[in-house]
């Protein structure tokens, strides 16, 4: 039976770059699985709103590695986009208060993001906000300079290609349908879309499944008691052409952010729905707008039907955004988050060793911002590899 030294389940962005790093270990000794026919990412990674956090969002005492990942991957995302020619700016982010309760929540995300070494970040008056970007409505804002866009499907594209080139094998089409482990080893079986079953040993597994990584999980270990709650995100988008009033500069725009009851009853933060822009097919800011994410709870693993009103999103942005309508909007796309199930206000990353096989290396609820981390969790994961000794 073939065997090769280290598998990769799931070949979205965390799972490609994670590729990446460990074809760098052992070049020619990598299999990624992927049940998708696309190179490019068809769930998380490409259905999202492409925005490269700064890392203000994250507690680090209750989710140390959504904090930590998210400034150190912010940075890499820009050294690799810049090297590999990738469309990505730093157009930088307002997260605007358009009252003294939102102000006041400004000033605890300002201290977190200090605590969490994001560079740059302060806050200003509502009058600065609007010289930086005129049509926004807020009577104070926290800048954050180093937030920005990137096209997440060239993105992993450009992932694939560097892991390729260490000759990393991709095998898109084909699903993992049972995991066994041996003495020093696992046994993988698969089946590709057009029914053919195969086996094959892997001496190290990567649990990136992002959706399905609590069932992958399970298959790795039964005793594992992780649960995926799908969580839909739909989205909207205007064109900032259509009148003056809602032209913008081209900055992330975001309100104040604020918690909500998830379907499994736990309180969750949202950043909100919010205005980001998009580049145009030269790679350049475009004239595109989107507006979201909407959360919608309950909803199947890849059901990317949109069931939000317009005025859902209006009513959402028209305090900070007040000259846009509600016929200005029109639909954009859904995805859905790989959110974990857990009793905290938000739980964290899990990114492990397995408890019971530790050459398994299990990544679960890799939701938002796991796009911006994908590169410092690959680091991690590749570190993490060589202090267990796995070989």
């Amino acid at each position: 039976m073939e065997r090769v030294k280290a598998t990769i389940i799931g070949a979205g962005a965390v799972g490609t770059a994670i590729a990446r790093e460990l074809s760098e270990e052992y070049p020619g000794e990598i299999f990624v699985v992927e049940k998708n026919q696309s190179p490019r990412g068809e769930n998380q990674s490409s259905r999202n709103s492409g925005v490269v956090h700064a890392g203000v969002y994250y507690n680090r005492d209750t989710e140390p590695q959504r904090a930590k990942f998210c400034v150190e991957g912010n940075r890499l995302m820009y050294e690799f986009c810049d090297r590999y020619k990738v469309p990505c700016k730093a157009v930088g982010k307002l997260i605007v208060a358009t009252n003294e309760e939102e102000d006041k929540t400004l000033d605890e995300y300002l201290q977190r993001a200090v605590n969490n070494g994001v560079p740059g970040v302060r806050k200003i008056t509502g009058d600065e906000a609007k010289k930086m970007e005129p049509n926004v409505n807020a009577c104070s804002a926290l800048h954050l300079p180093t937030s920005g866009i990137v096209d997440p499907v060239e993105f992993v594209d450009r992932l694939r290609g560097t892991a390729v080139g260490n000759g990393a094998n991709f095998l898109y089409s084909t699903g993992v349908v049972d995991v066994a482990a041996k003495d020093d080893c696992f046994d993988i079986k698969v089946k590709t879309s057009d029914g053919q079953h195969y086996s094959f040993e892997s001496s190290i597994l990567v649990n990136a499944a992002g959706l399905f990584s609590d069932e992958v999980a399970k298959m790795i270990n039964p005793e594992n008691t992780f649960e995926i709650n799908p969580l839909r995100g739909e989205a909207m988008k205007f064109y900032k052409t259509r009148r003056p009033t809602i032209g913008m500069a081209g900055m992330n725009v975001y309100p104040a952010p604020y918690f909500y009851t998830a379907a499994d009853g736990t309180r969750r933060r949202t950043v909100g729905v919010h205005l980001t822009p998009t580049f145009d097919e030269n790679g350049e800011i475009g004239k595109t707008v989107t507006v979201g994410p909407g959360l919608v709870p309950k909803v199947g693993r890849e059901d990317y039907s949109s069931s939000l009103p317009l005025n859902f999103f209006h009513d959402r942005v028209v305090k900070f955004f007040p000259d846009l309508q509600s016929d200005d909007l029109e639909l954009h796309q859904a995805g859905i988050l790989a959110q974990l199930k857990g009793k905290s206000i938000q739980a964290d990353f899990v990114i492990e060793p397995d408890k019971k096989y530790p050459n398994a290396i299990q990544l679960v609820g890799i939701d938002s911002p796991g796009l911006t981390s994908s590169l410092a969790i690959a680091k991690y994961v590749r570190t993490l590899i060589k202090e267990l000794c796995i070989s």
